[in-house]
Protein backbone atom coordinates (compact mmCIF):
# COMPACT_ATOMS: atom_id res chain seq x y z
CA UNK A 1 0.00 0.00 0.00
CA UNK A 2 2.89 2.29 0.83
CA UNK A 3 4.35 1.82 -2.64
CA UNK A 4 1.00 2.70 -4.24
CA UNK A 5 0.83 5.94 -2.23
CA UNK A 6 4.41 6.76 -3.22
CA UNK A 7 3.65 6.04 -6.88
CA UNK A 8 0.54 8.20 -6.73
CA UNK A 9 2.36 11.15 -5.18
CA UNK A 10 5.19 10.88 -7.67
CA UNK A 11 2.75 10.67 -10.57
CA UNK A 12 0.96 13.74 -9.29
CA UNK A 13 4.21 15.69 -9.07
CA UNK A 14 5.00 14.89 -12.69
CA UNK A 15 1.57 16.06 -13.81
CA UNK A 16 1.76 19.30 -11.85
CA UNK A 17 5.25 20.53 -12.68
CA UNK A 18 5.48 21.65 -16.33
CA UNK A 19 9.28 21.39 -16.52
CA UNK A 20 9.14 17.85 -15.24
CA UNK A 21 6.55 16.97 -17.89
CA UNK A 22 9.04 17.67 -20.69
CA UNK A 23 11.70 15.58 -18.97
CA UNK A 24 9.22 12.82 -18.14
CA UNK A 25 8.00 12.52 -21.72
CA UNK A 26 11.52 11.86 -22.92
CA UNK A 27 12.04 8.98 -20.43
CA UNK A 28 8.71 7.23 -20.89
CA UNK A 29 8.79 3.42 -20.81
CA UNK A 30 6.35 0.55 -20.63
CA UNK A 31 6.28 -1.28 -17.30
CA UNK A 32 4.44 -4.31 -16.00
CA UNK A 33 2.08 -3.28 -13.22
CA UNK A 34 0.72 -6.16 -11.16
CA UNK A 35 -2.59 -5.28 -9.56
CA UNK A 36 -4.12 -8.11 -7.51
CA UNK A 37 -1.69 -10.45 -9.29
CA UNK A 38 -2.96 -9.48 -12.74
CA UNK A 39 -0.34 -7.95 -15.02
CA UNK A 40 -1.14 -4.74 -16.89
CA UNK A 41 1.27 -3.07 -19.29
CA UNK A 42 1.36 0.64 -18.46
CA UNK A 43 3.15 3.68 -19.78
CA UNK A 44 5.39 5.02 -17.02
CA UNK A 45 8.37 7.22 -16.37
CA UNK A 46 11.40 5.67 -14.76
CA UNK A 47 13.47 8.19 -12.85
CA UNK A 48 16.45 6.87 -10.87
CA UNK A 49 14.83 4.16 -8.70
CA UNK A 50 11.25 5.45 -8.92
CA UNK A 51 8.51 4.37 -11.33
CA UNK A 52 5.93 7.07 -12.02
CA UNK A 53 2.46 6.13 -13.30
CA UNK A 54 -0.42 8.27 -14.60
CA UNK A 55 -2.97 9.19 -11.94
CA UNK A 56 -5.89 8.24 -14.21
CA UNK A 57 -4.71 4.63 -14.38
CA UNK A 58 -4.29 4.45 -10.62
CA UNK A 59 -7.84 5.73 -10.28
CA UNK A 60 -9.13 2.75 -12.27
CA UNK A 61 -6.99 0.25 -10.39
CA UNK A 62 -7.83 1.61 -6.94
CA UNK A 63 -11.56 2.21 -7.65
CA UNK A 64 -11.17 5.87 -6.68
CA UNK A 65 -12.41 9.22 -7.97
CA UNK A 66 -9.73 11.77 -8.94
CA UNK A 67 -10.13 15.54 -8.97
CA UNK A 68 -7.34 17.47 -10.73
CA UNK A 69 -7.14 21.24 -10.44
CA UNK A 70 -4.31 22.56 -12.60
CA UNK A 71 -4.90 26.16 -11.51
CA UNK A 72 -4.26 25.47 -7.83
CA UNK A 73 -1.96 22.50 -8.61
CA UNK A 74 -4.10 20.23 -6.47
CA UNK A 75 -4.99 16.57 -6.81
CA UNK A 76 -7.68 14.99 -4.66
CA UNK A 77 -8.25 11.24 -4.48
CA UNK A 78 -11.58 10.00 -3.12
CA UNK A 79 -11.85 6.30 -2.26
CA UNK A 80 -15.41 5.46 -1.21
CA UNK A 81 -16.30 2.10 0.30
CA UNK A 82 -18.79 0.50 -2.11
CA UNK A 83 -20.22 -2.93 -1.23
CA UNK A 84 -22.36 -4.78 -3.74
CA UNK A 85 -24.85 -7.64 -3.40
CA UNK A 86 -26.69 -9.33 -6.27
CA UNK A 87 -30.34 -10.26 -5.65
CA UNK A 88 -32.42 -12.62 -7.80
CA UNK A 89 -36.11 -11.90 -8.47
CA UNK A 90 -36.99 -13.64 -5.14
CA UNK A 91 -34.68 -11.35 -3.17
CA UNK A 92 -32.08 -14.10 -2.63
CA UNK A 93 -28.36 -13.35 -2.81
CA UNK A 94 -26.50 -15.14 -5.62
CA UNK A 95 -23.08 -15.32 -7.26
CA UNK A 96 -23.44 -18.23 -9.69
CA UNK A 97 -25.90 -18.86 -12.52
CA UNK A 98 -26.49 -21.81 -14.81
CA UNK A 99 -25.42 -21.18 -18.38
CA UNK A 100 -27.13 -20.81 -20.72
CA UNK A 101 -30.03 -19.11 -18.98
CA UNK A 102 -31.96 -15.88 -18.91
CA UNK A 103 -31.93 -14.43 -15.42
CA UNK A 104 -33.61 -11.41 -13.77
CA UNK A 105 -31.75 -9.68 -10.95
CA UNK A 106 -31.12 -6.37 -9.19
CA UNK A 107 -28.06 -5.01 -7.46
CA UNK A 108 -27.96 -3.54 -3.98
CA UNK A 109 -25.15 -1.09 -3.17
CA UNK A 110 -24.10 0.11 0.25
CA UNK A 111 -21.87 3.20 -0.02
CA UNK A 112 -19.99 4.95 2.75
CA UNK A 113 -17.08 7.39 3.05
CA UNK A 114 -18.00 9.18 -0.19
CA UNK A 115 -16.22 12.49 0.41
CA UNK A 116 -17.12 14.15 -2.89
CA UNK A 117 -20.35 14.82 -4.78
CA UNK A 118 -21.60 12.53 -7.52
CA UNK A 119 -24.44 13.13 -9.97
CA UNK A 120 -25.05 9.66 -11.44
CA UNK A 121 -24.57 5.94 -10.83
CA UNK A 122 -24.08 3.43 -13.64
CA UNK A 123 -23.73 -0.35 -13.51
CA UNK A 124 -22.42 -2.49 -16.35
CA UNK A 125 -21.98 -6.20 -16.95
CA UNK A 126 -19.15 -7.62 -19.06
CA UNK A 127 -19.43 -11.19 -20.38
CA UNK A 128 -16.55 -13.70 -20.80
CA UNK A 129 -16.12 -12.51 -24.43
CA UNK A 130 -15.50 -8.94 -23.13
CA UNK A 131 -18.84 -7.52 -24.40
CA UNK A 132 -20.20 -4.85 -22.03
CA UNK A 133 -23.84 -3.89 -21.50
CA UNK A 134 -25.35 -1.25 -19.19
CA UNK A 135 -27.49 -2.67 -16.40
CA UNK A 136 -28.73 0.62 -14.98
CA UNK A 137 -27.93 4.33 -15.18
CA UNK A 138 -29.61 6.74 -12.78
CA UNK A 139 -29.22 10.31 -11.61
CA UNK A 140 -28.66 10.84 -7.90
CA UNK A 141 -31.01 13.45 -6.53
CA UNK A 142 -28.96 14.15 -3.41
CA UNK A 143 -25.34 13.08 -3.06
CA UNK A 144 -24.61 11.90 0.48
CA UNK A 145 -21.55 10.49 2.22
CA UNK A 146 -23.40 7.29 3.21
CA UNK A 147 -26.32 5.76 1.32
CA UNK A 148 -27.96 2.62 -0.05
CA UNK A 149 -28.89 2.21 -3.71
CA UNK A 150 -30.87 -0.53 -5.45
CA UNK A 151 -30.91 -0.84 -9.23
CA UNK A 152 -33.99 -1.55 -11.26
CA UNK A 153 -34.52 -5.22 -12.06
CA UNK A 154 -32.50 -6.25 -15.10
CA UNK A 155 -32.91 -9.40 -17.22
CA UNK A 156 -29.73 -10.76 -18.74
CA UNK A 157 -28.82 -13.79 -20.84
CA UNK A 158 -25.88 -15.70 -19.39
CA UNK A 159 -25.13 -17.53 -22.64
CA UNK A 160 -21.77 -19.12 -21.88
CA UNK A 161 -19.85 -20.52 -18.94
CA UNK A 162 -17.27 -18.19 -17.47
CA UNK A 163 -16.83 -15.03 -15.46
CA UNK A 164 -19.25 -12.09 -15.83
CA UNK A 165 -18.00 -8.86 -14.21
CA UNK A 166 -20.42 -6.28 -12.85
CA UNK A 167 -18.92 -2.82 -12.32
CA UNK A 168 -20.24 0.27 -10.54
CA UNK A 169 -19.33 3.73 -11.84
CA UNK A 170 -19.88 7.12 -10.18
CA UNK A 171 -20.00 10.35 -12.19
CA UNK A 172 -18.18 13.19 -10.46
CA UNK A 173 -20.23 16.42 -10.27
CA UNK A 174 -17.34 18.72 -11.16
CA UNK A 175 -15.44 16.84 -13.86
CA UNK A 176 -18.47 15.00 -15.30
CA UNK A 177 -16.17 11.95 -15.56
CA UNK A 178 -17.23 8.35 -14.87
CA UNK A 179 -15.01 6.52 -12.38
CA UNK A 180 -15.19 2.79 -11.59
CA UNK A 181 -15.67 2.37 -7.82
CA UNK A 182 -16.48 -1.33 -7.34
CA UNK A 183 -16.84 -4.64 -9.12
CA UNK A 184 -18.09 -8.16 -8.44
CA UNK A 185 -17.95 -11.36 -10.47
CA UNK A 186 -20.83 -13.71 -11.32
CA UNK A 187 -19.85 -17.19 -12.40
CA UNK A 188 -21.67 -18.88 -15.25
CA UNK A 189 -21.54 -22.62 -14.58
Amino acid sequence: MRKIIKLTILALCIMILPGTMIYAASNQSEVSLYFNNVVQKQAAVISERDILLPVEQLSKNLFALIALDETSKTVRIYKPNVNMVLLDNNGEIFGKVKSPSRFAFSTLLQVDHLKTEISDIKLTITDPADKTETIDNQQIKKSEENFWFKTNEFTYSFNTKGTYTIQVFFKDVNSKTWYPVSEIDVFGI
